[in-house]
């Protein structure tokens, strides 16, 4: 198969595997192809081509580690094997059942409504999520004597206007009980942006209503969390399709985190307690999900912040003054601002334990490698 060859644009999505840490999944803007490389020797391992633009890419664990979650643009996920070298898995994520009922008029200038723009790949259970604000959970079925299929457990639909930021995670809370949280930001008023967070909490194809969905009230515009419960399966002349009955969850909560400038970037801890929010006015919010009020408002970069990833410990974030930032969760306080700036732009981080990896708006990627105090740039 040809691959596209292409000089490098803004780096969109960067995510370091989950199975010993040293592979690496980066996609360039507009890009049909997904690049793996090497941490260890710092070169290119294999290039994965898709069939539309990619909108996200998520490495999973545990039974699900070898495996890379891809969202596409053209209503689609595809799982591939990073150890086969092969995509194992290509599924439509909204049939056309489900998005009569979900499919709202949207702005111009975002991905198309359907586009898959996040997943989260967590053992045998996916999240996707379109450019919509349409939440689906699947259940992997990883067989490894044959074939893998997939489930569709849940629909959530959060119908939030104009949402051009969001994140998706997924928690898995024992005893097959699991929730999945999402967080966006969209502008309701000029210069006023309001993050939303919900969690619903299920096991198997069962809500857990403790937390239903919430409707939040802002200037009399309600916003409502409904709820697309699969009630049957049937089979369509290409694939499984989930047929979906609407059910509304009413609940109410006041929505309190605002922000007074845009919201360009937003990361959920894996423990869902906090959001990060990347801000315009060169700021980062550390926003407590359980009372949604900010814990901490970081001070240090001198342009937009564009991007932030967050673990149980830290924050990396990146800006358009072309720097690299690791905080502490606990005080806030700046750890550390990484060496050797971009020649642009940073547009994409993401981290663990031994590596800070940061792209630019001009496709550049660098390699923080915390054991041996070394930085590096990725070489096609």
């Amino acid at each position: 198969m040809n691959q596209e060859k292409t000089e490098p644009t803004k780096v969109v999505c960067l995510k370091i595997s989950n199975c010993g840490g040293s592979v690496l999944a980066s996609v360039n803007q507009d890009s049909k192809l997904v690049h793996m490389w090497s941490l260890i020797h710092k070169k290119s391992l294999h290039i994965v081509q898709c069939e539309s633009v990619i909108g996200c890419v998520d490495f999973g664990n545990e039974r699900s580690q070898n495996l890379l979650a891809i969202g596409l643009y053209r209503n689609k996920f595809i799982l591939w094997d990073f150890r086969k070298r092969s995509i194992i898995l290509s599924r439509t994520n909204i049939t056309e059942v489900a998005r009569d009922q979900i499919e709202s008029p949207r702005d111009t200038g975002f991905p198309p409504a359907m586009a898959v723009c996040r997943v989260n790949l967590v053992d045998n259970k996916l999240a996707t999520v379109t450019s919509q604000c349409v939440v689906k959970v699947w259940h992997l079925d990883l067989n490894q004597l044959g074939p893998i299929s997939c489930t569709c457990l849940h629909t959530l639909a959060t119908f939030k206007p104009r949402c051009s930021v969001l994140d998706i995670q997924l928690k898995n809370g024992g005893n097959d009980v699991w929730s999945v949280s999402i967080s966006h930001a969209a502008e309701v008023l000029e210069n006023w942006n309001l993050i939303g967070f919900q969690t619903v909490r299920f096991q198997g194809h069962s809500l857990i209503e403790e937390d239903p969905g919430v409707t939040f009230e802002e200037d009399n515009n309600c916003l409502i969390i409904v709820i697309f419960p699969p009630v049957e399966e049937s089979v369509d002349d290409d694939e499984d399709c989930v047929t979906a009955k609407m059910q509304t969850w009413t609940g109410i909560q006041k929505e309190q985190m605002g922000s007074r400038t845009s919201v360009s970037c937003l990361s959920i801890s894996p423990c869902t307690k906090l959001v990060t929010s990347g801000q315009n006015d060169n700021t980062i919010t550390l926003w407590d999900t359980a009372t949604q009020c900010s814990r901490h408002i970081l001070f240090g970069h001198t342009g937009a912040v564009t991007c932030t990833d967050v673990d149980m410990h830290k924050v990396v974030s990146g800006s358009n003054d072309r720097t690299v930032k690791v905080w502490s969760l606990e005080n806030g306080d700046c750890q550390l601002t990484l060496p050797g700036d971009h020649t642009s732009g940073v547009s994409c981080v993401t981290f663990n334990d031994q590596w800070v990896i940061s792209g630019d708006s001009s496709g550049e990627i660098k390699v923080w490698d915390f054991a041996v105090n070394s930085l590096s740039v990725l070489q096609s």
